[in-house]
């Protein structure tokens, strides 16, 4: 019996990971860097590095046009808050507090570090210092001291610290006199969420008196970011810390940092601002007496971001969430101002008149994982809490039907899940979830949701931020190695120049219902592939589903002009798998048909 052509095409698109590959069979089972158009699998555009490398990890990134048309990127990491235009990262971060010194600069001949004698700056290791009013001669050049550029500190005692400028001292300039005036940035915080441990870590009883703690219900928090445009300025709030602003009037806008809102709370866990209204809000923050609840929804009066304390002249006010023990983020959609507490979902919709605002609880169960876990599509916020995906469409909150909850969830790195970011890309119309997977500390996996298709896919990554396509011409991204990304740019099929493995692979199929064995003899292919490039084919099959012997025929290259591929496969049940392992190759799946014929039982 010669056999018949069976066509090998899926019922249903994106991966299906609920249960195992043999009862998701006629099913897509796995892949990476896949993504689904008109119901068939096509692998996804690649990656390029935009501007030089930064320090830190991007832990939120917003991008906006001044009113020159300067395209302009704002992101914040664990060190340092920057501004990226025209192709350069700037460092923006805002100067907490300024120290003058007299004849505080020193160093030594064949040295590139510099001592600074100074009391009373309370700085630690890691964090870092910008220096203004000195001109140091170092290895016969001028260190010229200018405001944009900042040094890393080492604390060498209470009394002094250093810092490395790359320039080797001369053997005749061992010192430098005159007066220095030392501006204190932003201290660094956190990269990697981690119990709190030593002295005052836990609560009384814990520990014994005298030792410090080993264990502790406490999570040091990384350092996060919320940030948003006002106009052509940026806002820009560290968690736990007060609100900045950048200014891209001023002169040299590019080598401005970011300033303190003076009225703004003193303590803030995230902040957003309504365009249409046009309220800066704070969440999680301290009340007009300087109390601190993570709880407290503040805003600041209308227009006005620097105004923040309620009067019968102004807008400004306050509402505490009465669900959950803290408020994890917010978001602004088109229906409502979205607050998700660890454990419910309200909504705030401006209503005007004396009361501003209107807030209702629309869920219980439905918080928030991390800060950044939601987004909007189309007007609808999609969201990842501890269990589920969810939705919002006025109402009632929603539970999306996800076919690859358990995969994720299953391998989320718990610790790490404060670093979860959602973004969306509206090109394919896909909201993207970046997650630390395994044992990573950083996002290392991402899940994809296409609510037109009802379809689901995941991969690997490197990237921690995302910002939608609109004011570039392509998604831009946050990298876990300290650069910023052109997300899928038109064209590009590489990651940044290297390979980017694309594949996918299917459940089981069988004929029958499994009552008979098959012999596969032939693969027709038809798949669309640039040209010059090559996919590769393999399919495995079984005798039963849980057998631990499998039989692997290919991998088979299959080029433009591949006719059909012969080989010899027999099993009750079989899979296949496209993969593709040369730069810069797009190709996309189409109708492939394998010769399949009823076998003996033997």
């Amino acid at each position: 019996m010669a056999g018949v052509l069976s066509e090998l095409n899926f019922a249903r698109p994106g991966f299906n990971r609920e249960n195992t590959r043999y009862a998701e069979k006629g099913h897509w089972y796995d892949g990476d860097h896949v993504r689904f158009r008109d119901g068939t699998p096509q692998n996804i555009r690649g990656y390029e590095k935009r501007g030089g490398v930064f320090d830190g990890t991007p832990r939120d990134t917003v991008t906006w046009t001044d009113f020159n048309s300067a395209r302009l990127i704002g992101f914040g990491t664990e060190k340092k808050l920057y501004l990226y235009e025209g192709g350069e990262n700037y460092d923006i971060t805002p100067i907490v507090s300024v120290v003058t010194a007299t004849n505080g600069l020193n160093t030594t001949a064949g040295s590139t570090r510099i001592v600074v004698s100074v009391t009373g700056i309370g700085i630690d290791d890691g964090n870092y210092v910008a220096f203004t009013s000195q001109t140091i001669m170092v290895g016969g050049n001028i260190f010229l001291t200018t405001i944009s550029n900042s040094y890393e500190v080492s604390v060498i005692d209470a009394a002094s610290f250093a810092v490395d400028i790359s320039i080797t001292a001369a053997a005749t300039s061992a010192s430098a006199g005159g007066d220095v005036t030392i501006h204190r940035l932003l201290p660094a915080g956190p990269s990697v969420s981690q119990p709190g441990f030593g002295w005052s870590a836990g609560t009384y009883g814990l520990s014994t008196y005298g030792t410090p703690r080993t264990t502790s219900n406490i999570t040091v928090e990384i350092r996060q970011w919320s940030m948003t445009n006002w106009g052509e300025d940026l806002l820009a709030n560290p968690r736990g810390g007060r609100i900045y602003q950048w200014d891209a009037t001023g002169a040299n806008s590019a080598e401005t940092r970011a300033t303190l809102v003076t009225a703004s709370p003193t303590q803030n866990n995230q902040i957003l601002v309504t365009p249409d209204s046009q309220f800066a809000i704070s969440l999680g923050c301290t009340n007009e007496v300087g109390d601190y609840d993570p709880l407290l929804v503040r805003w600041s009066s209308q227009e006005n971001y620097n105004d923040w304390t309620a009067s019968a002249t102004n807008t400004a006010g306050s509402n505490p969430i009465g669900t959950g023990s803290k408020i994890v983020g917010g978001m602004h959609s088109r229906q409502a101002v979205m607050i998700w507490t660890d454990t419910a979902t309200h909504t705030m919709q401006y209503v005007g008149g004396p009361f501003v605002f209107r807030f209702r609880h629309v869920g219980d169960n439905t918080g928030l994982i991390a800060p950044h876990a939601a987004a909007e599509f189309n007007g609808i916020p999609f969201w990842m809490s501890d269990t589920n995906f969810f939705v919002w469409q006025g109402g009632a909150v929603q539970t999306l039907d996800c076919t690859v909850r358990r995969y994720v969830f299953d391998n989320l790195n718990w610790d790490q899940r404060d670093k979860i970011f959602a973004g969306i890309n509206s090109e394919f119309n896909e909201i993207t979830w970046l997650y630390p997977s395994g044992s990573s500390t950083e996002c290392n996996a991402y899940v994809s949701y296409n609510p037109l298709e009802n379809y689901w896919v995941y991969g690997t990554g490197k990237f921690t931020t995302w910002a939608d396509t609109g004011i570039f011409d392509n998604v831009i991204t946050g990298g876990s190695d300290s650069y910023l990304y052109d997300n899928e740019p038109v064209g590009v099929y590489t990651a940044d120049g290297g390979l980017l493995s694309p594949f996918i692979e299917s459940a089981s199929f069988e004929i029958d219902s499994g009552n008979q064995m098959m012999m596969i003899r032939r693969l027709i292919p038809d798949v669309s592939i640039s040209d010059p490039g090559q996919v590769k084919f393999t399919i495995k099959t079984k005798r039963y589903p849980q057998a631990s012997e499998e039989t692997v025929k290919g991998p088979f290259v299959i080029q433009p002009g591949t006719e059909k591929v012969d080989f010899r496969a027999r099993g009750r049940q079989a899979n296949i798998k496209i993969d593709c392992s040369t730069t810069g190759v797009a190709w996309k799946y189409g109708s492939m048909r394998l010769q399949i014929q009823p076998d003996g039982g033997r």
